[in-house]
C-alpha cells in the first residue's frame, strides 16, 4: 500500500501506513535512528501544498530579464555591503583558504537567505516528507534528503520540527540540503561544531568550501557579455552551462566577449531572455561552479551579478573611506 496523500487547503498529516513502517525499518537498520522515534517525528509531519506547487513550478524559470530584478536591488546590494564589512575577517580567510571570491560567498548567503536576515517559516521534515512521498520525478532524491535531515536530527539530539528552511527542505543561512552538511559544513568559528542555523561564519566556511569542491577557481572569469554575428555562432547555444569549447572556437565563429580572456580558456555561450531583448553571454567554468549550488542558470546569473554589485559597493565605500550607517 503506497503513502496517499491528499492536499487541502490546510495542514494535512502524513498518513502512518506500511511504506512510512519500511521508511521507518530501514533509517533503524542502515543509519541506526530507532524506528520508534522517526514515526513519533513523522506522525508530526504535514503535507505541504507549497513545496509540490514550488517544486513543479520554481521562481527560477521566469525569464531571466525578470528573475534578475528580483535580486539585483538598491536594499539587497546595500545589504551586500553591510554584511561584507560586518563579516569582512571571515569572507576574506574563506577566500584565502578555499580559493573562492568574498563577494560570490556574500552574493550566494544574500540570495539564499537575504544575508541572514530572511525568517524561514517552513518545517524542512514536512517540506522533505511531501516531496519524499508524492513528488512525481525526484522521489529518490528527497527521500536521501529527509533521511540525512533525520540522521543529523538524531545525532545532534535535535527535534528535526525544529529545522526551519525552504520549499524544497534546504536550511540555515547557505540553504544546505541535509546530505551536504557533513560533505561541506565547516566549523569556521572554531567552536568545536558545525552550525549553519545560528553561525554565520560557519555558514561563509561552508559556502567557501562547497564552491571549491565542485571547481572554483579564484581569479578567473565567471561570465561576460558577448556580441555575435553570422549564422555559425547558433550552433554553439545550448542549453547546457558546462563549457565544453575554447574560447578562440567560439570567436571564430562569431561569438566575440566584451572582456578579452585567454583564447584556451574553456566557455560555452548561453542566450538569455533580458529586458531589452536578447542576451549573449559566454559562461566559463566558475559559472557553472555556482551553477552546482543550483543547477538553473537564472540563480546562477543572479548570484554572479549580485557578486559583482557588491565587489563595487565595497570598492566605492573604502575609496571613499567613509562609510556611513
Amino acid at each position: 500500500m503506497l503513502l496517499t496523500i491528499m492536499i487541502f487547503g490546510r495542514a494535512e498529516a502524513l498518513e502512518i501506513n506500511k511504506e512510512l513502517h519500511e521508511f521507518a525499518d530501514n533509517m533503524e537498520s542502515c543509519y541506526g535512528v530507532p524506528r520508534d522515534k522517526v514515526l513519533w517525528w513523522m506522525y508530526g509531519a504535514n503535507i505541504s501544498e507549497i513545496a509540490l506547487n514550488r517544486t513543479a513550478a520554481p521562481t527560477e524559470a521566469k525569464p531571466w530579464g525578470e528573475y534578475r530584478k528580483l535580486f539585483i536591488t538598491d536594499d539587497r546590494v546595500r545589504g551586500g555591503l553591510d554584511f561584507y564589512l560586518a563579516n569582512e575577517g571571515d569572507l576574506v580567510r574563506a577566500e584565502h583558504q578555499f580559493g573562492v571570491s568574498r563577494y560570490v560567498i556574500a552574493a550566494i548567503i544574500g540570495v539564499e537567505t537575504n544575508y541572514g536576515k530572511y525568517q524561514l517559516k517552513l518545517k524542512a521534515i514536512d517540506m522533505l516528507a511531501t516531496l519524499a512521498f508524492n513528488s512525481p520525478n525526484r522521489r529518490p532524491f528527497f527521500t536521501k534528503e529527509l533521511k540525512w535531515l533525520l540522521i543529523i536530527a538524531d545525532r545532534e539530539n535535535v527535534d528535526p520540527h525544529n529545522y526551519m528552511g525552504s520549499y524544497a527542505g534546504a536550511i540555515g543561512y547557505p540553504q544546505f540540503m541535509p546530505s551536504n552538511f557533513d560533505k561541506f559544513g565547516v566549523d569556521f568559528d572554531g567552536d568545536g561544531k558545525t552550525d549553519l542555523v545560528r553561525s554565520m561564519p560557519d555558514a561563509i566556511g561552508s559556502v567557501a568550501k562547497y564552491l571549491s569542491a565542485h571547481g572554483y577557481r579564484l581569479g578567473e572569469q565567471t561570465a561576460v557579455q558577448s556580441d555575435v554575428s553570422g549564422d555559425a555562432w547558433q550552433q554553439f547555444d545550448t542549453r547546457s552551462m558546462r563549457p565544453v569549447k575554447k574560447l578562440k572556437e567560439l570567436a571564430a565563429n562569431g561569438i566575440t566577449p566584451r572582456t578579452p580572456a585567454n583564447p584556451e580558456q574553456k566557455a560555452i555561450l548561453y542566450t538569455l531572455d533580458g529586458v531589452d531583448g536578447k542576451e549573449y553571454w559566454i559562461l566559463y567554468n566558475n559559472l557553472y561552479a555556482i551553477s552546482r549550488y543550483n543547477p538553473r542558470i537564472n540563480y546562477a546569473m543572479a548570484v554572479f551579478s549580485l557578486s559583482e554589485e557588491i565587489k563595487t559597493a565595497v570598492r566605492g565605500a573604502f575609496e571613499e573611506g567613509v562609510y556611513a550607517e
